[in-house]
């Protein structure tokens, strides 16, 4: 799964996270845009998304219980991804337009 390696190497190479994979949970939903906190994504960001997004959820507890959730946001027709999140306890360390 593409996404469940994002999210791995993210939080190695970025905040130097290492974990066991089998201890990452997962799951997908469908948003449409207005149902989506904007602590998440914010608003002004909305004008290049679609009407509705899947997201693709990874969420991991470290050794010291730090939650941290990697949050993969895809387009609902392509499958593209749109948007990369990492929240860590709730925070958002990592926002950004997929490439």
């Amino acid at each position: 799964m593409e996404e469940l390696n994002w999210f791995v190497d993210t939080l190695e190479n970025e905040f130097q996270v290492k974990m066991d994979r089998r201890q990452i949970s997962y799951e997908g939903n469908e948003l449409y845009l207005d149902e989506i906190d904007e602590s998440l994504i914010p608003s002004e960001m909305f004008d290049s998304l679609p009407e509705s997004l899947l997201f693709e959820t990874m969420l991991y507890e470290d050794d010291i219980k730090t939650e941290w959730l990697g949050v993969i946001a895809l387009h609902p027709k392509t499958n593209e991804w749109c948007l990369q999140v990492i929240l860590k306890d709730g925070v958002v360390v990592l926002r950004k337009k997929a490439d």
